[in-house]
C-alpha cells in the first residue's frame, strides 16, 4: 500500500508546528509521502514550511491564488492526489496531534475497511454501531480521514466543485455506496485548534478517546485541558441559554427531514448489526 499524508496549512503557525513534530514522532513515517498544500499563508512562505517537513519523503505545493474555503481546499488535494501514484489518501489536518503509533496503525488495518478509515473518534459525529474493533459514524469531517483512491475517484466523479459541505457530501455518498465510516474507538489522532474557519464557541471538537502515547502528546494534552474546559463551559452555557432553538430548529421547520434521517438511521444500525456481528 503507497500512503500519501497531505497536509492542508493556511497560517496557524503554532498548531502546524504542533503536528509536524508528533508526525515525524510517528513509526515508520518514511514509509508514506507527505505532502504540505499551502494555501497562501501570511504567516510564513513555502521555504519556512520545506524546513518545517525537511526530510526525503516530504514535498510542499504552494497554491497561486487563495481558495478562501477549508472544503474546496480538501477538494482541490482530493484532485491532486487522484493524479499521483499512491493507493490511500491520508487528510492530515495542520491542528492534529498525533500518536506514534498512527501510521503504523494505518498500515495495519486499512485492508480491514471497506476502502474507508478515519482516525479521529470525534463526539461531534454520532455512532451508529460499534463491532467490538471498530465504531461506524453516521458522517465524519476531514480531519484524520483515510480513503482509497478507488472510492474517491467515485466520489470526485459525482460532484461539482463546491465551497461548502464537502465531507457531509463525502459521508452521504459513501452510506449509499455501503461504505461504512469506521474509526477506532481510541482514536489515533487529536483536534488541537480551536481557532479558525471551521471552529466556533457552539461547539469544542475534542475527542475523549485519545490516549497519549508519548512525552510530547502528554505535554500538548496537559497543556490543552484548561482551554478545553472553559470552552465546554461556554458551549453549555450557550444551547442552554442563549441559542434555545438553533440547535434544534430543524423539529420544528423540517421534521420531514429529521424523521427521514431517523428511520435512516435504524435501518442503518439493523443492517450493521446482521452483517457485523460484535467481534468479542
Amino acid at each position: 500500500m503507497k500512503l500519501t499524508v497531505a497536509i492542508p496549512v493556511y497560517n496557524r503557525k503554532n498548531y502546524l508546528e504542533i503536528t509536524a513534530k508528533s508526525l515525524y514522532e510517528c513509526s515508520n513515517i518514511d514509509k508514506a509521502d507527505i505532502t504540505v498544500f499551502n494555501d497562501c499563508s501570511t504567516e510564513f512562505d513555502g521555504k519556512y514550511l520545506e524546513k518545517l517537513f525537511n526530510s526525503p519523503n516530504a514535498k510542499v505545493v504552494n497554491r497561486e491564488k487563495n481558495l478562501k474555503s477549508a472544503d474546496l481546499h480538501v477538494y482541490r488535494i482530493m484532485l491532486d492526489f487522484l493524479d499521483s501514484a499512491n493507493d490511500v489518501l491520508f487528510i492530515c489536518d495542520s491542528d492534529l496531534l498525533l500518536r506514534p503509533d498512527t501510521i503504523d496503525y494505518v498500515f495495519n488495518n486499512f485492508e480491514k475497511t471497506d476502502g474507508f478509515l478515519g482516525l479521529y473518534n470525534s463526539e461531534l459525529h454520532r455512532d451508529i454501531y460499534f463491532d467490538g474493533e471498530f465504531v461506524y459514524k453516521e458522517d465524519v469531517g476531514f480531519a484524520g480521514i483515510c480513503i482509497s483512491k478507488a472510492l474517491l475517484d467515485k466520489f470526485i466523479k459525482t460532484q461539482e466543485e463546491s465551497p461548502r459541505s464537502m465531507d457531509f457530501k463525502l459521508s452521504d455518498f459513501l452510506i449509499s455506496e455501503n461504505v461504512r465510516l469506521m474509526v477506532p474507538k481510541n482514536c489515533l489522532v487529536q483536534h488541537i485548534g480551536f481557532e479558525g474557519q471551521n471552529c466556533g464557541n457552539s461547539s469544542v471538537e475534542f475527542s475523549s478517546n485519545f490516549i497519549p502515547l508519548s512525552e510530547f502528546n502528554k505535554k500538548i494534552i496537559s497543556g490543552m485541558m484548561p482551554l478545553v474546559l472553559k470552552m465546554q463551559s461556554e458551549m453549555i452555557k450557550h444551547l442552554l441559554f442563549e441559542d434555545k432553538y438553533r440547535k434544534h430548529g430543524f423539529l420544528v421547520h423540517q421534521p420531514h427531514k429529521y424523521f427521514a434521517k431517523q428511520a435512516k438511521i435504524r435501518k442503518l444500525k439493523k443492517y450493521y448489526a446482521g452483517k457485523y456481528p460484535d467481534k468479542k
